[in-house]
């Protein structure tokens, strides 16, 4: 490995979550198989790819059991479970807290408490919880209070809301739908005035943007279809060039120019979504990232450490 690396997206699994998943998924949560985990996992992760500080965040499926409490006590647990590992290891760990959606009052309780505790180096939030997508106007108490805070959101992909179970059946989902699901999402918080209504936060979108490169140029003509959208509700573009990109799985060759044609460069990070992929395959992708030419040294050093650096004020 050539370039030290700040890792902004990577998952764990406290014991409250493995539990999650085994007895509502049977340990295949979105169609993956539950990978083995422990804080080792990770370290040993970050040692092979020369990743000096990890910022971990909870993975999809998203921990909403069906019933506000006990999905408030899941987000109690992980949170707590995270903030004992950056306790921990203080100049290795970072971590995304958990907010307990779509439940109003729940999720302001949770954001309170890590604002009280001050340890998180921002929040996560899933594309949607049960088929309810950020931007959905029952969720703006929520985005208010993350405003109020200037949160750094990092959003991650869930299965859709609503799947066709005859359609890409034998397909998992992180292959095609994470990244519908992640565009969805952002048109949707876009022309529902989230990031120009809630300034102060700083998302996070996964996966290089997902397809969003590729329809940004398409999603302007919607007014032509139905001019009661106004022009600021199809600003895509204000969005591609405010927002920070992870380049969470395979990016290159095709995805990331693209992505790079629409963003500040300085708004780029690197992650390696492990567990869920595995070691193997990270170090694979990290080296064809720190080989390519197709990126500059200098954008690689800022992608790889500089821009989390100062992003999280590390």
């Amino acid at each position: 490995m050539l370039y030290n690396k700040i890792d902004v997206h990577a998952h764990y699994l406290s014991p409250g979550y493995k539990k999650f998943l085994k007895d509502q998924f049977n340990d295949m949560g979105d169609g993956v198989k539950t990978p083995e985990y422990s804080i080792d996992t990770t370290l040993g992760i970050m040692d092979q790819a020369k990743i000096d500080y990890s910022i971990l965040s909870i993975s999809s499926p998203h921990i909403n059991t069906g019933e506000a409490s006990s999905t408030f006590d899941l987000a109690t647990e992980v949170n707590e479970y995270a903030t004992t590992q950056h306790n921990k290891y203080p100049d290795k760990i970072g971590f995304f807290a958990l907010i307990p959606l779509p439940y109003v009052d729940e999720s302001l309780s949770t954001i309170k408490q890590i604002a009280t505790d001050g340890q998180a180096a921002g929040v996560t939030l899933p594309t949607n919880s049960r088929g309810v997508y950020l931007g959905d106007p029952q969720l703006d108490p929520i985005m208010q209070a993350l405003d109020d805070q200037h949160a750094i959101v990092a959003l991650h992909p869930n299965a859709p809301g609503i799947i066709d179970s005859h359609v890409n059946q034998d397909v998992p989902q992180p292959i095609l739908e994470f990244f519908f699901d992640t565009t969805r999402t952002v048109v949707n918080m876009l022309t529902h005035g989230i990031f120009t209504r809630y300034p102060n936060i700083k998302f996070i979108i996964p996966h290089a943007g997902a397809v969003l490169p590729l329809v940004a140029n398409r999603i302007p003509f919607a007014r032509g279809l139905n001019p009661k959208l106004t022009p600021e509700q199809l600003d895509i573009q204000s969005v591609m060039s405010s927002q920070y990109f992870d380049v969470a799985g395979m990016v290159l060759s095709q995805q990331l120019p693209a992505l790079l044609e629409l963003i500040d460069p300085d708004k780029l990070l690197y992650a390696s979504d492990t567990p869920y992929t595995p070691t193997p395959a990270v170090i694979g992708l990290a080296n064809k990232l720190e080989t390519t030419d197709l990126l500059s040294p200098s954008l690689k050093t800022k992608m790889f450490r500089q821009n989390a650096q100062r992003l999280f004020k590390l």
